[in-house]
């Protein structure tokens, strides 16, 4: 008897065990993960980054309160889970290239596509270096970073970062004998520490570790691994064809980074990074680009052509403002980023739960036919596009809520349904 309740009860254990396991990743791994940055680092001399490191603060940019990071992929990629919305301080870091720091805003539950363009270092024998980077353990469940920053012309800057790449973490590291509260001021020549870190030391790979300092000039030096080993890979080619239309990203002759999107045809939004300068309208005709502007206070036109050879797309004009005019040049570097198809959107989001090719149960109802029945399987609501996309959007029974999905993702969904 009592072998037998022994084993009921090690049965109970197991089917609660694994129903919180389903639980956790219907219900809360996906909410969990919504909120990403991500970008693909491109230079200014049209080049991609293939090796780097990106840190962020939480909050406004360079209050140092760093809090996530990651790694540059070889194909110039990053993608970087973030803990909430709201304002961040990013920035980039690649060897031979000047750092890139941006305010960004970013939405909760969404994947928020950063373009990142990182100009020529021009010098490069003044960035600073570190070396003789330490892991001090402290405890079996705690650690500390110690490293040697030096920099021939003495103008560092707050930023002695470490990177915890498999974690998505960043931890800026201080000067041993204390922080300086003027970060303006050039920091000192010497020992930086990181905070504690509550990790286990035993079995971690230092090369998750990345390690990056910056000087009040933006010029960084080589970026390290936790084994002092440089991680630098040179630049690629960048092998993305341009499309021939305005939509993209591109970098003017003033050397500001713009976004231009399409709102209706022939219509166009655009969107300066780091700058103070609004466009209001956007109107192409043929291959003539119109764009109403504002400056400081003070209204501004231009009047662009687009030119197009192979993988090289240009606008070229000349813009008017009340005190000045001249040439205004755009050189195009990336296309928009392309959307999801509806079968996509359903593979990453749906298929988990759903048959597409099936009307069987999976863990929850075959979709196939879903528009050819008046009635939704489970609420028996009307078969409409707005109770499919209320029912994707909010969830319901034991279906969690999708709420990350934008309003064209969700359309491609739904249209994707009706086809099946």
């Amino acid at each position: 008897m009592y072998s037998e309740l022994k084993s009921l009860l090690w049965t109970w254990m197991m089917v609660s065990l694994l129903g919180l396991i389903v639980s956790w990743i219907l219900f809360i791994s996906p909410s969990w993960a919504q909120t990403t940055v991500s970008g693909k680092v491109i230079t200014s001399d049209g080049m991609v980054v293939s090796s780097g490191a990106v840190a962020l603060e939480k909050g406004e940019l360079h209050n140092n309160a760093f809090l996530a990071g990651g790694a540059i992929g070889s194909d110039g990629t990053f993608k970087i889970p973030l803990p909430s919305g709201g304002p961040w301080g990013l920035h980039v870091y690649s060897e031979k290239y000047i750092y890139f720091p941006l305010q960004i805003q970013i939405k909760a539950g969404v994947d928020n596509d950063i373009p990142v363009i990182l100009p020529v270092d021009g010098t490069t024998t003044d960035d600073p270096k570190i070396s003789n980077i330490q892991f001090k353990k402290l405890s079996d469940q705690v650690f500390q970073i110690a490293m040697q920053v030096d920099d021939s012309n003495h103008n560092l800057g707050p930023q002695m970062l470490a990177v915890d790449t498999k974690r998505f973490k960043s931890y800026r590291l201080v000067p041993t004998d204390g922080d300086i509260k003027d970060v303006k001021a050039d920091f000192p020549n010497g020992e930086y520490s990181s905070p504690f870190i509550p990790v286990a030391l035993d079995g971690e790979d230092l090369k998750d570790w990345l390690f990056v300092v910056a000087d009040h000039q933006c010029s960084n030096g080589p970026i390290l691994n936790g084994l002092g080993q440089s991680v630098f890979k040179p630049v690629v080619a960048h092998s993305e064809t341009l499309s021939c239309e305005v939509p993209g990203i591109w970098k003017s002759n003033f050397d500001k980074v713009y976004q231009f999107s399409q709102t209706a045809p022939g219509m166009f939004a655009g969107e300066q990074f780091e700058g103070n300068l609004h466009i209001d309208k956007m109107e192409q005709k043929g291959e003539t680009l119109t764009i109403a502007f504002r400056l400081d206070g003070k209204d501004g036109s231009a009047e662009l052509k687009l030119h197009c050879q192979e993988n090289l797309v240009r606008l070229k004009g000349t813009f008017k403002f009340p005190d000045r005019s001249g040439d205004w040049v755009f050189a195009k570097l990336k296309n928009v980023k392309a959307a999801l198809s509806g079968q996509k959107l359903f593979a990453a989001n749906c298929s988990i739960c759903h048959f597409s090719d099936s009307k069987d149960n999976k863990v929850g109802p075959g979709l196939m036919g879903l528009f050819n029945s008046a009635n939704l399987p489970n609420s028996g609501l009307p078969t409409t596009d707005e109770n499919v996309r209320e029912r994707i959007v909010n969830g319901g029974d034991k279906m969690p809520p999708f709420r990350h999905l934008k309003e064209g993702e969700l359309k491609a969904i739904v249209d994707y349904l009706k086809a099946l």
